[in-house]
């Protein structure tokens, strides 16, 4: 809740300090006029820039500016699904011993790695709901422990969702404020309701994550 609503206030820092809705305009312009093709492209950056360690959230937002949440969470869910799997095979086969002293800077992911034989996918899936790790790190992190290559691209594919689906809803709604959309009083309620409900959903998964995960220390 806390990184949200600081990306939130970043957000509008930024966006009084930069011409910000013409550079949503101008992104959604060139995504209308490149159509599937554009999806494709802005994935592949997407993917490019997650293995580079650009944070997944800002990433995700600026989806949700583009697309919305309908498409921006089918483009989301393909590209993060790829950044996943090449940076769990780069951390498995390529740097495996850079990944192993990353993994020291993060005392947790030696809970994981211990119990990632027990717990397989599940323990994937906290760490994916429990955003104390960040995401591009735990790509390379995960490809260090025991995890099969598979049980952790489905679970970390389905379980980045409730949060990317968060942020896309936060940059739509960013977006759609900084464009000054023509929506009535109750239209933006609505948005701001969504948003709050979705922020304290997340949340609430993130506080029981977080003590599943003290459970196994």
């Amino acid at each position: 809740m806390l990184l949200a609503v600081c990306l939130a206030g970043a957000a509008v820092l930024v966006g009084r300090a930069l011409p910000m809705d013409r550079v949503v305009e101008t992104l959604r312009s060139w995504s209308a006029t490149r159509g599937a093709a554009g999806m494709v492209e802005f994935g592949a950056a997407y993917a490019v820039l997650a293995l580079l360690f650009v944070p997944g959230a800002i990433l995700t937002m600026l989806a949700g500016g583009v697309y919305g949440v309908g498409w921006g969470i089918v483009v989301v869910a393909i590209a993060s699904s790829v950044a996943d799997a090449a940076a769990f095979l780069v951390g498995r086969y390529v740097a495996r011993e850079s990944v192993v002293r990353l993994m020291s800077r993060y005392p947790r992911f030696t809970i994981v790695d211990r119990t990632i034989v027990e717990g397989g996918w599940r323990i994937v899936a906290l760490v994916r709901l429990n955003p104390t790790i960040p995401y591009s790190a735990s790509n390379y992190l995960f490809g260090a422990t025991g995890v099969p290559f598979l049980a952790f691209v489905v679970s970390s594919g389905i379980f980045t969702l409730p949060g990317a689906f968060a942020y896309l809803y936060l940059g739509y709604v960013g977006a759609e404020t900084l464009g000054g959309r023509g929506r009535g009083p109750v239209e933006w309620a609505i948005l701001a309701l969504g948003l709050a409900v979705t922020l304290a959903t997340i949340a609430y998964v993130t506080v029981l994550t977080r003590r599943q995960l003290a459970a196994l220390e």
